[in-house]
Formats: C-alpha cells, sequence, structure tokens
C-alpha cells in the first residue's frame, strides 16, 4: 500500500476504532446477556481495526501517533483506604480476580471492569479505591505487572500464572 492510501485508511480506521470505543461504553445499559453476545463481537472488530492500524504505523513509523507523556491515574494508596472502606475486603478482591485474566492487559481496562462489576451489584465504591487494591494484590504478589500501576494507561497488569485455575 502507498503511503497517499494509508493516510486515508488510517482516517477512516481511527473514526472506526473511535465508533466502536462508543458502542462499548454503551453497551452497558443494555440487557447483560445481549450486552455481552454484542461486547464479544464489538470486541473482535475492535481488534481487527487496532490490527490494521498497528500494520500501517509499521509500514510507515512516521504515521503513528506521538506517544502521550505517561499521567499518574491516582496515588491513592491502600493503607489510605483500608480504614474507612465500607464493603468487605474478600467481596472486592473477588470482583477483581473475577475481572482478570492470565493475559496481560491495561490497568485502566482491568479497574473499568472492576468498576462496572461492583456498579452492577450496587458497591459504591471509586475507581482510585479498587486500584488501590490492585496494586496492594499486586505488591503481595497475585499479580504480575509491567510498569507504575499508577499510571493506569500506561501500565499492564496479569493473574500470575500459578494462579490461574485456582481463582474462580
Amino acid at each position: 500500500m502507498d503511503r497517499e492510501r494509508a493516510v486515508e485508511l488510517k482516517k477512516h480506521l481511527l473514526k472506526v476504532g473511535r465508533a466502536l470505543d462508543r458502542t462499548v461504553i454503551a453497551t452497558k445499559g443494555i440487557d447483560k446477556i445481549d450486552g455481552a453476545a454484542l461486547l464479544e463481537h464489538l470486541t473482535k472488530a475492535c481488534e481487527v481495526v487496532y490490527k490494521k492500524l498497528f500494520d500501517i504505523y509499521a509500514q510507515y513509523p512516521e504515521l503513528a501517533p506521538r506517544p502521550k507523556p505517561p499521567r499518574i491515574s491516582s496515588t491513592l494508596t491502600w493503607d489510605e483506604v483500608s480504614p474507612s472502606l465500607s464493603i468487605s475486603v474478600t467481596k472486592l478482591d473477588q470482583i477483581i480476580f473475577s475481572v482478570m485474566e492470565p493475559k496481560w492487559r491495561k490497568m485502566l481496562m482491568i479497574v473499568g471492569q472492576a468498576l462496572v462489576a461492583c456498579d452492577d451489584i450496587g458497591l459504591a465504591i471509586t475507581s482510585e479505591t479498587i486500584a488501590a487494591r490492585i496494586q496492594e494484590l499486586a505488591s503481595v504478589g497475585h499479580f504480575e505487572c509491567q510498569g507504575d500501576l499508577r499510571y493506569w494507561g500506561n501500565s499492564m497488569i496479569r493473574l500470575k500464572a500459578s494462579l490461574v485455575g485456582q481463582v474462580s
């Protein structure tokens, strides 16, 4: 593909990617079964779009977006949260482990999924509190991490391989 075609395709793929992102957010308001099925299809579509974008960036590195400087999402620590926590730590841990997977994913994704899961069962909790608990669980060895977990969009986390299948 020539550069001119790559520029045009990139423009359209970014529009499609933004539309898919908005659609994923909108699935929160629909029935869980329908939402899960739709989310599965949307996830596959996102993978196709972003894979093609990465292919374009590999061929034409100058078309890749400039990296944004990392931004700390939260500095809250578990020590600051635990004395005033109004929900069961065991319940919070169950929710966090339920959204964790053995594959690398952004901290931002894990925090968001745990927040939605808490909201679904009526637990009033902040994303910062969830992130603080995830960082605490990571510090005691339950998760493997890449990067500083305070930077939600720039760090990766996964369930430790030795825990796969043990946590439900």
